[in-house]
């Protein structure tokens, strides 16, 4: 059932292995582009030069095919590198600087990160026709419930014709809320049509953003517009942020009323406390990846699934990649575990076979 873990998903995993015995550092984030007119693998190979005069120096680490992350020591490292790259065309560098480190190290790839999305090279506008069109696919990753029942969680990918495969972190914040409406809403209908397939699939959810939950009209009328009842096995993910404002635990109470399940995503990366998730209506938690990067957090991870349970709510663990992973969690007490130890993220012909498969 599993897959193996590729070099770049190691290598994320050094980088959060690397921040969390910083108290200071500054990470570049480097990012080369593929438009159709460039040489990709000549601009791979000159950013693989430029980066080796500074071996001894940083630790580089290749974390998407055409993607790396620099994590330094001082401050000037980072600067010298940044300049270093400057006169390489369609190569695009980001920079954050921490001095004192007080949070887990992934808040901070995802701050560096964050600011490689708004690259100006990813703006061009995304049509109403393009988010409906072939480039846009919804594909959906299993969850494992304990009971060896399946769940799945809908996601949307871009396969942009001059960008390349676009993740729903760098496009989503790119859409106006009509955009991101109309591009939900057609994820809502690829999942009904999959729960629709398969009675025994437990739930499929959908991600919400804040932007989509402060007005829910749009949401109540394309529910009541669907034609299926079974609201239980629709369900929806919130990420700590959209909890932000309080506006929105009127309108997820509108949801859950209706019998939809509701989960945050996520959880641990961010802000929130168990006093504050138990203000709101709630079903589950899923508890984010950085809590199982290391076997040393296996106590962690043991106490904050107990907690989490005595609010009365499911605990999800979300980025269990291999047996290894499943095994430190032997002290935790869980619902269900999504990762790539159960499957990659599948699309509809892929979902069939792993479905028969499981039969």
């Amino acid at each position: 059932m599993g897959t193996g873990i590729t070099k770049f998903e190691s290598n994320r995993k050094f980088v959060l292995t690397s921040i969390e015995n910083k108290k200071s550092f500054a990470l570049v984030y480097i990012t080369i582009i593929s438009w159709h007119n460039v040489d990709t693998f000549n601009c791979i190979d000159e950013v693989k030069r430029e980066l080796a005069m500074y071996q001894t120096e940083v630790e580089c680490y290749r974390v998407f095919d055409k993607e790396y992350i620099v994590v330094c020591n001082v401050q000037s490292q980072a600067l010298s590198i940044i300049n270093d790259l400057s006169h390489i065309d369609y190569v695009r560098t980001h920079y954050l600087y921490v001095q004192d480190r007080r949070l887990p190290a992934l808040n901070y790839v995802r701050q560096v990160y964050s600011q490689n999305k708004d690259s100006y090279a990813v703006k061009a506008p995304i049509s109403q026709e393009c988010l409906l069109s072939k480039e846009f696919e919804i594909v959906f990753q299993p969850i494992l419930h304990n009971d060896r029942q399946l769940s799945f969680e809908a996601l949307s990918r871009w396969k942009c014709e001059e960008l390349g495969s676009i993740s729903p972190g760098v496009f989503i914040p790119m859409l106006d809320n009509e955009s991101l409406i109309k591009l939900t809403k057609n994820i809502i209908n690829k999942a009904v049509d999959l729960l629709k397939r398969y009675n025994e699939i437990v739930y499929v959810s959908i991600n919400l953003t804040a932007s989509l939950i402060n007005d829910i009209t749009w949401l109540m009328e394309h529910l009541d517009d669907i034609n299926f009842t079974n609201n239980k096995r629709i369900a929806f993910e919130l990420t700590e942020e959209t909890l932000m404002g309080i506006e929105a635990r009127e309108n997820l109470k509108v949801i859950r009323e209706r019998g939809h399940i509701l989960l945050i995503d996520d959880f641990g990366s961010g802000y929130s406390n168990f006093q504050y998730i138990s203000l709101f209506p709630l079903d589950g938690v899923k508890l984010d990846r950085l809590f199982i990067e290391s076997n040393s957090n296996k106590k962690v991870v043991a106490l904050l699934t107990k907690f989490i349970k005595t609010l009365d709510l499911k605990v999800i663990i979300e980025g269990v990649e291999s047996v290894e992973q499943l095994n430190s969690l032997s002290e935790a007490e869980y619902d269900s575990i999504q990762g790539y130890y159960v499957s990659k993220p599948l699309t509809i012909n892929e979902l069939m076979l792993f479905m028969n498969a499981t039969r």
